[in-house]
């Protein structure tokens, strides 16, 4: 059974900086982090216009933390496939300015560890398979690899493919290149329905891949070209394309693979800590990521992936609803507003021996 530590943002009688400390201190911090190591804070700095995503100061307190015992930080995350204000380096350090995170406001550099266009990286074999997966390789972002150790600071929140996101969400599609993230999609890619196609072309302008074309007055696919960002699907105006049924089982079982590679070259020089305010619908790469769906709980820290977004789910689960909130009462709250298990992803990654599902919480 894993231990999950715990500053609960009821009864508190510290501010969230001294309980982020108090966490970080108790796990402890030193455990993860030697002198001299390079340290990648992985987040998620939020898409433009999204005002959800992880605080600035969360993340900065973080970095001064693994600068006190030693370490030297940089705050890291990816380019995206899909063509919005992340999708090369230059437009995500804009982004990611915009929505407070820069070098002087964090302490430490900001590097996005795929490079800049996003596919800088080395690709690292999937050890062991489960559920069917299919991967036999992932391609890492290179600042990651070349990490010496890692704190891994997710927002739990929503996500319309896997339900819930988390720490095994950040790693396994936060963690890879712009190839990487395009196997994991492979898993819910949309299949194009003829019927329903007008031929209009508007999947055609909106694939910065070159992948659409029209035939004979129908959409058609190069596979060869696709990088399975379905920017295509969000872009048909006739629903002419449509993700297939179990996309969301497999793109979960997909994740928890590719956050395993991502993973293992650390040696257990990893820790993970998940804030579970604002907790909304989708994920921070929606703009309009909808409106929080219970009051914010606190903030988790663990050396277990697993047990530390299974703890994360339960809470959420447990929490007080807000009023006019689209989530109701019962068992994985974010998995059904987005139609599916969101344990998915959490119970592959224990058959991958990432962690356990079983975990005992400890209050800070």
């Amino acid at each position: 059974m894993s231990e999950v530590l715990f500053f609960n943002y009821r009864g508190r009688t510290k501010n969230i900086y001294e309980g982020i400390e108090a966490l970080l201190q108790k796990l402890p911090l030193t455990q993860v982090v030697s002198k001299g190591d390079l340290v990648a804070i992985k987040v998620h700095m939020g898409e433009l216009g999204n005002v959800t995503h992880l605080r600035p100061g969360i993340v900065k307190k973080i970095v001064e933390l693994v600068k006190s015992v030693h370490g030297m930080p940089f705050v890291t995350d990816t380019t995206t496939l899909y063509p919005h204000a992340r999708w090369t380096a230059m437009k995500y350090l804009q982004t990611a300015a915009a929505n407070g995170f820069t070098g002087e406001s964090m302490g430490a550099p900001i590097i996005i560890a795929d490079g800049l266009l996003g596919y800088d990286g080395t690709k690292r074999p999937v050890s062991r398979r489960v559920e069917g997966c299919d991967l036999g390789e992932v391609e890492v972002a290179q600042s990651i690899v070349e990490a010496d150790a890692m704190v891994v600071v997710s927002h739990a929140k929503g996500h319309m493919g896997s339900g819930f996101g988390g720490a095994i969400k950040n790693v396994g599609m936060g963690c890879l290149t712009k190839s990487g993230k395009s196997a994991i999609h492979r898993a819910d890619l949309a299949e194009i329905n003829a019927e329903k196609c007008s031929g209009c072309g508007k999947c055609v302008e909106s694939c910065v891949y070159g992948a659409m074309r029209i035939e004979d007055g129908k959409a058609h696919r190069d596979i060869e070209k696709c990088m399975n960002c379905n920017f295509c699907y969000f872009n048909c105006p006739n629903k002419a394309m449509r993700i297939p049924d179990g996309a969301s089982d497999r793109l979960q079982v997909y994740l928890a693979h590719g956050a395993a590679a991502g993973l293992e070259r650390f040696d257990g020089k990893v820790c993970f800590v998940n804030v579970i305010q604002d907790v909304t619908p989708l994920c921070d790469c929606a703009a309009q990521a909808g409106n929080p769906i219970v009051a914010d709980v606190g903030i988790l820290a663990s050396m277990d992936p697993v047990a530390i977004d299974k703890a994360s789910l339960d809470l959420i689960d447990k929490a007080e609803l807000v009023p006019g909130a689209l989530a109701e009462d019962g068992p994985d709250r974010l998995g059904r507003i987005n139609h599916t298990d969101s344990t998915i992803q959490m119970r592959a990654a224990k058959k991958l021996g990432m962690g356990e599902l079983k975990y005992q919480i400890i209050e800070i």
